[in-house]
């Protein structure tokens, strides 16, 4: 089983999305990973994750709304085993 950390960036102003990802990016272990839930698609932080050789999916609903998965790609399996991805 894997532990999700949730960061809900959907009211916070910009730098501030981006900056508390990376500080729990940084953070992240293999077995752990991010759900963000935010307004719309954070592209500058996948540049991020691909310096970290961090995976990412995203989810975008019809109102624009947007999940976004931040993972270790060896912990991808077990993601979709327990239908996170």
């Amino acid at each position: 089983m894997l532990i999700e950390t949730t960061l809900d960036a959907r009211d916070m102003a910009p730098p501030e999305p981006f900056d508390r990802a990376t500080a729990i990016l940084r953070q992240l272990q293999p077995g752990q990973y991010l759900r963000m839930l935010h307004r719309r698609v954070p592209y500058p932080l996948f540049e991020f994750c691909r310096a970290m050789s961090l995976a990412y999916r995203v989810n975008e609903d019809a109102a624009a709304n947007c999940e976004i998965i931040i993972y270790f790609p060896a912990d991808e399996r077990t993601l979709r085993q327990e239908r996170v991805l």
